[in-house]
């Protein structure tokens, strides 16, 4: 029996990135995974819209939105017509980090995926499940080679660093070892058959 792998995708980096290079159906390259997106996510997907849309089409069953108690607010002072302010996607990653993740995730061995910096700190606040690994998008792209779900890390992330336009060059850096090497607390691949 295959269990459920969630992918987590609490920011719009790891979409984006990956929507840039036309790779984003490597997300659902493991069979066996959902993919558990942030709504305030979706709202901030604005250059890549089109690609992730098609994506969310083609996948609808193994894709789930959250609403976070921020991305709830956020509605109803849209719709109120008052102002959301600032920051309110960075509120919702928080609050789902804080608040949404043990339910969405329960016992289900999780990875999320993230871009930002501030996620990479955020996963040191609380004691997540054993099965919970917050890794890069490339340390995933990395992941995927290793268990043999792509041929070659190389030319992925080559063609990831080509397509994709920063100034920022830590957000396309090759993935450390460590994000990628840590096996799983049950000593196998969360890819595979239990």
């Amino acid at each position: 029996m295959t269990e459920t792998v969630k992918i987590v995708i609490p920011d719009a980096g790891p979409i984006n990135t990956l929507a840039a290079a036309g790779l984003l159906h490597l997300l659902m390259a493991p069979k066996n995974t959902e993919i558990v997106v942030i709504q305030s996510v979706y709202n901030e997907i604005l250059s890549r819209s089109s690609e992730f849309i098609e994506f969310l089409k083609g996948n609808p069953s193994r894709i789930k939105f959250v609403k976070t108690s921020v991305c709830l607010e956020s509605e109803r002072k849209l719709t109120q017509g008052e102002p959301i302010g600032k920051g309110r996607g960075d509120l919702a990653i928080a609050d789902f980090i804080m608040n949404f993740i043990d339910k969405e995730i329960g016992n289900s061995p999780a990875l999320v995926i993230f871009e930002d910096k501030k996620l990479g700190r955020l996963s040191q606040l609380e004691d997540y499940s054993e099965n919970t690994h917050f890794i890069t998008t490339a340390a995933y792209l990395k992941k995927l080679e290793i268990e043999g779900i792509i041929e070659s890390f190389e030319s992925i992330w080559e063609l990831v660093v080509r397509t994709n336009s920063s100034s920022n060059p830590n957000v396309h850096r090759v993935p450390n070892p460590m994000e990628f090497e840590q096996p799983s607390r049950q000593g196998s691949s969360i890819f595979r058959h239990r």
